[in-house]
């Protein structure tokens, strides 16, 4: 959502990913209405859904939980808008981000960066060719300020896990959020 709108570039990319895993398109209308929708300045008293803050909170939007099972290794619930970072995204992923892609190209960029990585959309330009539209820094980019960050501690039989979003600015990092406990 920008502006009060819901997103061209970012539905269209979505509902790629939609068809992509085999996810009803009605889902897909009714969490982006919704999303406008927790994000728009209401009046107290509005039945406007909240706006989710993880992950899992986005059946509160309307994805059913079997689509938020095939969805949730590809996407991140992040408080900004963020570009694609497209040295860290899956297959699938580019696929649905970068629209005059195909999954054999995709899979291409995937194998390509594993050798090195992309250092500028340049980069990604020069292995696909050019791309109709071209890739562009408001939708694409080859850095992250958001990290995900997966930890165990293991003393005896005890276990505690703790998964982390941390926000690097510079050299400033500061943790978004952090859930700790037992292994699932």
């Amino acid at each position: 959502v920008a502006s009060r709108k819901v997103s061209a570039p970012a539905l269209r990319a979505f509902a790629k990913l939609f068809e992509a895993l085999g996810l009803p398109p009605a889902e897909l209308t009714t969490v982006a209405e919704n999303l406008r929708l927790a994000l728009d300045i209401t009046p107290a008293g509005s039945s406007a859904p909240l706006m989710p803050q993880r992950v899992d909170q986005l059946v509160w939007l309307g994805l059913s939980h079997n689509s938020l099972a095939s969805l949730r290794p590809y996407i991140s619930l992040l408080p900004a808008r963020t570009p694609f970072n497209l040295n860290t995204a899956s297959a699938i992923v580019l696929y649905a981000v970068i629209p005059s892609l195909d999954m054999a190209q995709a899979q291409l960029l995937v194998g390509s960066r594993q050798a090195r990585y992309f250092r500028s959309l340049a980069d990604v330009t020069a292995l696909t060719g050019e791309l109709k539209p071209p890739l562009t820094e408001a939708q694409h980019s080859v850095g992250s300020r958001f990290f995900e960050v997966r930890g165990r501690l293991r003393l005896d039989q005890s276990v505690v896990e703790e998964h982390s979003v941390v926000q690097r600015d510079g050299i400033d990092v500061k943790t978004l959020w952090r859930d700790r406990g037992p292994p699932d």
